[in-house]
């Protein structure tokens, strides 16, 4: 009843394939979004997060946390392209209520890109090409596949004890000490810039117009930071180190 409800609030009908595309109705947003609604448990397991999808799905996050729900997220650092204002973003919003974890072997590449959602009837995967950012989540051409436990239970248990074990077994915690250690190495990579691209094309409507007044990039840092230092009696001093990437941190947040 909940899924019905929200698809009828958000005019789009549920469904297994999503292609995104200028169709809203093929988003992988939406259904994600009505899958975070009803879930019990979720894992999420993608090579990379940038801050825009970050910012997509972060109240719905919330609000599942609120509900009491376990949120277990596996992502990569390889090439840098995961931004580290996505992290400090997620860490900053969910505290260390969401276990967020790097994928950590090497000599494999990794790429897997999936949503699963533990519910109190059924459980569901999404499998696909999208990683979190606002166009892979959105108009981005993206192709991803939804399938239940209850229409295939052997494959959706592959699936899940294969992120048991990456997420258990071949990962490191990204707590304050790791988080920091990847954001003052992490150099802008070059493709990341195509990436923005689509993402800037994508957030230029009416609809996103808040987005322009929220803390952006290094600013997201320089605020965890001083909040860190505030939780800490004021004895940390509040600088967030070189500035990676050229961003401006005396903008308006």
């Amino acid at each position: 009843m909940v899924e019905f409800n929200l698809a009828e609030e958000l005019n789009i009908e549920p469904t297994d394939v999503m292609t995104g595309d200028r169709n809203q109705k093929r988003y992988l947003y939406y259904q994600l979004k009505m899958s975070m609604r009803q879930a019990k448990r979720i894992d999420i397991i993608v090579s990379f997060l940038m801050e825009s999808g970050v910012r997509m799905i972060l109240e719905d996050l919330k609000a599942a946390l609120d509900r009491g729900v376990e949120v277990r997220l596996l992502t990569g650092n390889y090439l840098g392209i995961t931004q580290p204002s996505a992290l400090y973003l997620l860490k900053k919003e969910l505290d260390n209520r969401i276990d967020l974890r790097f994928y950590n072997e090497k000599g494999r590449s990794f790429h897997a890109k999936a949503y699963i959602f533990h519910r109190e009837t059924k459980n569901e995967i999404y499998v696909g090409s999208s990683n979190i950012s606002r166009s892979a989540l959105t108009s981005g051409i993206e192709w991803n596949y939804r399938f239940s436990n209850r229409t295939d239970q052997h494959n959706f248990q592959k699936f899940y004890e294969t992120f048991e074990d990456l997420f258990y077994n071949h990962s490191v915690i990204i707590n304050d000490e790791e988080l920091k250690r990847y954001a003052k190495n992490w150099k802008r990579p070059s493709i990341e810039r195509d990436l923005e691209k689509y993402d800037e094309a994508e957030e230029q409507n009416p609809a996103n117009v808040e987005n322009l007044f929220q803390p952006r990039g290094a600013q997201i840092e320089a605020l965890y930071a001083l909040e860190d230092s505030r939780k800490e009696g004021g004895n940390k001093r509040t600088g967030t180190g070189s500035n990676r990437s050229g961003e401006d941190l005396s903008g308006s947040i």
